[in-house]
């Protein structure tokens, strides 16, 4: 390096104040090569302070100078503290009272005039008067939230995991959604994402992704089964990072209204969608939902010739369908049982080695190792459950919700964004009933009253499926272990 090269914190992270530590967290999207899009870390809040002095582009030698100063060190001793941190080619790992801290690779790189500034700090940014490094819910604000603008649909599928006991359009005033996109921005949460029901029924879509892409969150994922208009295709071109994913179950009609409920013309409709988003070069994925009504191999490999076909499509995936809190018993008629999921499974393995388009299978919900784990939620099979941890869930009518299987059960709600930020929702008394438990709060018949490791597995490192509960055990049961856990009781209702 020479003596004129300027380095700058890498603009792909973002630091954060978590009031008893400081967080990295990675962003939405990324700038540099070989970042860490699922980043997340505590880290020490000095260590914070002396990262900020790289926020804005800097030598090296006026780096040094400062952080002298602010240090009260000589230069040997700063440049021994920061050049672990200038282009370091692997995670760093250091370690404060038995407390360890990861920095991702290349935390501090040569900067580049093209570089997207997001946040620049100072050491006051990081203040602090005490320090919690075990405690992994965010503390301040969750990184990420999802606006449900709607839970109508167009289709009403079978197997629906949505509750549509009632249809809620959107009642949130549009300048409070813009308003907690700005807020969003300010105090850096990662990703606002939208949910539904069908986004594309929701009036001002287009509104707000011009909302979203204008204050930066550009990287928005759309789940929709909805045939889309070519006019309407035209305006989505406009928004280069958009990840779109079409639910198309079948290309039989009599089959798509046994399972969605849907006229005659919905797949011919469909087929003209991706088409014309081949047409207009937007990518997309396809995901279907797998029972006993369309998981046949002629049905397979006829939906397997047509996606082949396509341009744009980028992946295929298939998922057995699963029980959810709101399906009804018409969903016992059309569920797969177990050697027909083998079958199933078999047939796809074969269809893969014609190697056309692959076909990928999801499988988080067969392989959930339930009854396994032995060391609490910290040991709990599967990805980490964001429920209250880092993310929170926002319904059409502001109530917003821990979990966004849980909908509108009043036990899980936790305010609401008409009159409150989401600040303040997140450090709601609530929000916070669920990350401060105590045996009290838990009866007789559950195993959880009496753990030794109670605090640990439901505060400390909050990872309990709360959804997979009420689904095995019922909503009156909601205290009940984790159905990974050893010491979760048998099972009341079958989950697949």
């Amino acid at each position: 390096m020479t003596n004129s090269e300027k380095f700058i914190l890498n603009p792909d992270y973002n630091f954060r104040n978590d009031i008893k530590r400081s967080v990295i967290i990675a962003n939405s999207e990324s700038q540099c090569e070989n970042s860490n899009k699922e980043w997340l870390s505590f880290i020490h809040p000095a260590q914070a302070m002396i990262l900020s002095f790289f926020s804005n582009p800097i030598t090296i030698d006026k780096a040094v100078e400062n952080l002298t100063e602010f240090l009260s060190l000589n230069k040997k001793e700063t440049i021994a503290l920061i050049n672990p941190f200038i282009e370091n080619k692997e995670t760093i790992y250091t370690q404060y009272n038995g407390a360890t801290f990861r920095f991702p690779k290349q935390i501090v790189i040569k900067y580049k005039k093209q570089l997207k500034i997001n946040y620049t700090y100072t050491p006051e940014d990081f203040t602090y008067s005490e320090l919690d490094f075990e405690s992994a819910r965010l503390m301040k604000c969750p990184s990420s939230i999802t606006i449900m603008v709607t839970n109508r649909c167009v289709t009403n599928c079978i197997y629906c995991y949505a509750d549509k006991n009632n249809d809620f359009s959107c009642t949130i005033p549009f300048d409070r959604i813009i308003d907690l996109i700005v807020e969003s921005k300010k105090i850096k949460l990662k990703e606002i994402q939208i949910g539904g029901g069908e986004f594309f029924l929701y009036d001002r879509w287009y509104d707000l992704l011009k909302e979203l892409y204008k204050h930066g969150y550009e990287k928005i994922f759309i789940s929709t089964k909805i045939p889309i208009k070519k006019e309407d295709i035209i305006k989505l071109t406009q928004f280069t990072n958009l990840t779109f994913q079409f639910s198309f179950d079948s290309l039989s009609p009599q089959k798509l209204y046994e399972i969605l409920g849907v006229s005659g013309n919905y797949a011919a409709n469909m087929k003209k969608t991706l088409e014309t988003m081949d047409e207009y070069g937007i990518s997309y994925h396809v995901i279907s939902i797998l029972t006993r009504l369309n998981a046949d191999k002629n049905e397979l490999l006829e939906m397997l010739n047509y996606l082949s076909s396509l341009k744009k499509i980028k992946c295929w995936q298939v998922r057995i369908a699963f029980k959810s809190l709101y399906s009804t018993n018409d969903f016992e008629k059309i569920k797969l049982q177990k050697q027909e999921r083998e079958e199933a499974l078999k047939n796809i393995d074969e269809l893969n080695k014609l190697q056309k388009l692959r076909i990928d299978i999801d499988k988080s919900h067969l392989d959930r190792g339930y009854f396994t784990a032995e060391k609490g939620s910290k040991s709990f099979p599967g990805a980490v459950c964001s429920a209250n941890r880092s993310h929170m869930y926002v319904l059409p009518d502001g109530n917003v919700t821990i979990c966004e299987q849980m909908y509108w059960k009043q036990k899980f709600i936790i305010g609401n964004i008409l009159n409150n930020s989401i600040e303040e929702v997140w450090n709601s008394p609530a929000s916070l009933k669920w990350v401060n438990l105590t045996k009290d709060d838990f009866r007789e018949e559950s195993a959880c009253k009496n753990c030794e490791i109670l605090d640990e597995c439901c505060n400390k490192y909050p990872n309990k499926c709360w959804a997979d509960v009420l689904k095995v055990y019922g909503d009156e049961n909601w205290d009940f272990p984790d159905p990974r856990c050893n010491k979760a009781p048998a099972f009341i209702y079958d989950i697949i």
